[in-house]
């Protein structure tokens, strides 16, 4: 669990870098201290809102999708392509 965590916190980060914030505006348009996403990156460990929040503050959303790979590529377009 730690690791899909991490992923996802990583994930976050990066795509705040793309629009130009640091992690301290990540976590101040979350709505939690910079402290607190410190914590959840070095814990790995977090409540699902504030992950939700943070997601938000960068333009993203949390969802599951199908873990079935041919399902992946049939939704992605590539089910016919090769790689």
């Amino acid at each position: 669990m730690q690791d899909v965590v991490s992923t996802l916190l990583g994930q976050i980060i990066a795509e705040g870098r793309k629009r130009g914030f640091g992690q301290k505006e990540i976590a101040m348009r979350a709505g939690i201290s910079q402290e607190t996403l410190s914590r959840a990156k070095k814990a790995s460990d977090l409540q699902l809102s504030t992950l939700i929040r943070l997601a938000n503050a960068v333009g993203l959303k949390v969802a599951l999708v199908p873990a079935a790979p041919v399902l992946e590529k049939i939704l992605s377009g590539g089910l016919f392509r090769e790689d």
